[in-house]
């Protein structure tokens, strides 16, 4: 049975690609879903190029940041299943028809699926980073943490939880929450097969700083959790948190 499904899409400044990633979300093949974008005080014209396309928009009153632009997204969504994204990944077709099939044999699981190999932008930088998070992401059936880009869960389940995760750095809340999950005794199961295309429009010098922005806020993170020498950064191993194991 096709459960409906709520694609929600954080947006903030997105102008650049937030329409692509629309253009994408409704050619799915996939026959019961919503689109939801939130968006996040956007200083651009995001907001007018949302409009021209037949999703839900959510308008926040003041900029929060993603993780509470995804949590009003779920509150708000109609779906039974959700499917987070972002504004700068183009889902596949068959993408929610392959996560509404995971759900069905895997209920009570959070799914992830991730980046295809070759983003949109083929030059060597964004080429590079999307062929190492596609690797690292898919290298075990059940994976530390289920990243946001592609992440998908019952909106029940959902609700029984706090959602992401709002007062912390911008990278780890889907980690965070994952582990939140999983200490709630839910599986993360990683489901290869279910890609969006990201849009990475790196230079050597954007990919630089992305590298160290993510390399300091994972030492971060490992320090907090007192696990330096055991977190990779890119598949981590569970962290302890508040001091729960």
């Amino acid at each position: 049975m096709d459960k409906s499904i709520s694609l929600i899409i954080p947006n903030y400044n997105g102008s650049s690609t937030i329409g692509k990633c629309l253009e994408a979300a409704l050619a799915s093949r996939y026959g019961n879903f919503e689109v939801v974008v939130v968006d996040d005080c956007s200083e651009d014209n995001s907001v007018e190029i949302i409009k021209q396309f037949p999703v839900r928009l959510i308008a926040l009153e003041e900029h929060s940041g993603a993780p509470v632009a995804r949590n009003r997204g779920a509150e708000e969504s109609r779906g039974e299943i959700l499917f987070f994204t972002d504004a700068d990944c183009l889902i596949r077709d068959d993408a929610l028809s392959l996560a509404n099939e995971a759900m069905a044999q895997n209920p009570g699981a959070v799914i992830g699926g991730t980046y295809t190999p070759l983003p949109l932008d083929t030059d060597f930088f964004s080429t590079f980073q999307s062929l190492f998070i596609h690797y690292s992401e898919t290298k075990k059936k059940e994976p530390d943490y289920i990243a946001a880009h592609a992440m998908v869960m019952e909106a029940s389940l959902f609700r029984k939880s706090a959602g992401f995760p709002q007062h912390v750095f911008a990278i780890p809340e889907d980690v965070k929450f994952s582990h939140i999950l999983r200490r709630m005794e839910h599986r993360l199961i990683m489901k290869p097969e279910i890609e969006v295309t990201h849009v990475f429009n790196f230079t050597f010098l954007k990919s630089l700083r992305n590298a160290f922005r993510k390399a300091m806020l994972w030492t971060i993170y490992s320090l907090e959790n007192h696990d330096l020498l055991t977190d990779s950064g890119t598949a981590s191993s569970e962290l302890k948190i508040n001091g729960a194991s």
